[in-house]
């Protein structure tokens, strides 16, 4: 968990003091003691880290005794500590492993997580009933903490609800869904990344947000983050439908689920424009299929000579479902400018730096890209886009004395030209520095200036 300023340098350089992690379901503690699938939720960091600890407050203690370049606000992952329970058993949860899981996050929540987070298009969280997860919330609004959800469908079509040709839009049952369950449990929900991947998807953009505002206006408490790109981070096991992951690993070795997922994907390719060609394997986590990082999952298999079908089977099997990706047509340019100036959205990266292959270009330019369109689109003032990822997001979050300039808050500081701020990343090149971000302090401490970032500095807390 020492060292590896590569991975944190990039986000200071465009200007993030601060980070809110254990997003999606992939919490760092709340770990079941001995659980014996401690190598299946390490597996998914190919030796980034281990776990020395099962519970929130030894981790939250290594990390004060190692030092911190940001602060960090952790959340506690639904998806990790349920794995840690009884793997991806697709099944049905027992009471008693209910009472545990409600335990564990609970245990997470006391020892400083600030909320849950949900991770329903991934592997365990997919798996999970309504009724287990308006339990989870009903814990997370009696603790008055946050739950923050990676929506179980976000696009029109998906392997996660029923298929219908002209049935409602995938991404809006599942919005309605956790509507519902915010309605029924009274928790604060925090939706993750509002996307809408899949040009057929984009036109669902204004019912989405009238459904947030309904609900806003009910008095529900809900609000939702956004980030600049059109593209997103993921693992490739995001596009495997919730059966097909359920019969994982003989799925990959049985003809009637692989001839099924075939006709399912080729169906919602024709529903969703969106296909193989918008596939970017940013990382194949394997050593045989390394020479392929960076490029789009169509190319890769006309280079192997496969279908791409089998090219994105295989490479999904090699990987055990972790291979890194960085999807495109995730949303257009209108979409991300009616989120923007939405009072409801809180602006964020959802990315984070690989260690090896493409990087994802929201970990380099972000927040200038916000400032960017804000300005030359005139979306927002300056102050409303400040507001939005700094003063809003710690309000959301609770936190004290952060976010704002005040006498007596927390000198967390970004120095920046508003007219010069830009992102200088492209569609080929992912890993350029901002322009314009000249200074960034961190409880007080100076960690860049004239642009140049000194990773020595551990400046940062644990909040």
């Amino acid at each position: 968990i020492q060292g590896h300023p590569e991975l944190k340098t990039p986000f200071t350089a465009q200007g993030v003091t601060t980070f809110v992690a254990g997003n999606c379901g992939f919490g760092i503690g709340g770990v079941k003691r001995n659980s014996p699938y401690r190598e299946m939720l390490t597996s998914r960091t190919k030796g980034m880290y281990d776990l020395y600890w099962e519970t929130m407050g030894p981790y939250f203690d290594l990390l004060k005794s190692q030092g911190l370049s940001h602060n960090l606000v952790n959340l506690a992952g639904h998806g990790t500590t349920r794995t840690s329970i009884r793997g991806y058993e697709p099944t049905p949860m027992q009471p008693s492993e209910m009472k545990e899981l409600l335990y564990l996050l609970e245990e997470a929540m006391d020892d400083g997580a600030f909320g849950v987070s949900l991770g329903l298009q991934y592997e365990p969280g997919i798996f999970a009933t309504l009724d287990e997860l308006k339990q989870v919330a009903r814990l997370v609004a009696q603790k008055d903490k946050i739950l923050t959800v990676h929506l179980k469908a976000e696009s029109s079509r998906s392997g996660t609800y029923p298929l219908e040709l002209f049935g409602r839009p995938h991404n809006l049952l599942a919005l309605e869904d956790m509507l519902e369950l915010t309605r029924e449990t009274g928790v604060r929900l925090q939706i993750s990344h509002l996307i809408f991947v899949g040009s057929r998807t984009w036109d669902t953009c204004e019912e989405a947000l009238d459904l947030i505002d309904g609900a806003i206006a009910e008095g529900l408490d809900v609000k939702f983050d956004t980030y600049a790109y059109h593209c997103g981070t993921s693992v490739i096991n995001v596009f495997l439908p919730e059966w097909f992951l359920s019969e994982v690993p003989e799925a990959f070795d049985s003809r009637t689920s692989l001839l099924r997922l075939r006709a399912e994907t080729t169906l919602i390719e024709k529903l969703l424009g969106f296909g193989y060609r918008d596939i970017q394997i940013t990382n194949t986590r394997h050593p045989s299929l390394e020479k392929f990082n960076g490029m789009f999952a169509n190319d890769i298999a006309a280079e192997r000579e496969m279908s791409p079908f089998e090219n994105f089977i295989d490479i999904a099997r090699k990987s055990e479902g972790r291979a890194r990706v960085l999807n495109h047509r995730y949303s257009n340019l209108d979409n991300l400018k009616l989120m923007m100036s939405h009072p409801a959205s809180l602006f964020m990266t959802d990315a984070t730096p690989a260690p090896a292959g493409v990087q994802n270009p929201g970990a380099y330019g972000n927040f200038p890209r916000f400032f960017q369109h804000a300005r030359e689109f005139g979306l927002l003032s300056l102050e409303e886009c400040v507001h939005k990822m700094t003063g809003a997001s710690a309000e959301r979050f609770g936190l004290r004395n952060r976010g704002i300039l005040e006498k007596g808050a927390a000198a967390d500081i970004t120095v920046f030209d508003w007219i010069k701020v830009q992102d200088n990343n492209t569609v080929t090149v992912t890993d350029r520095k901002p322009t314009g971000i000249e200074q960034v302090f961190i409880n007080g401490k100076q960690v860049m200036a004239a642009g140049r970032v000194e990773p020595s500095i551990l400046a940062g807390e644990v909040l």
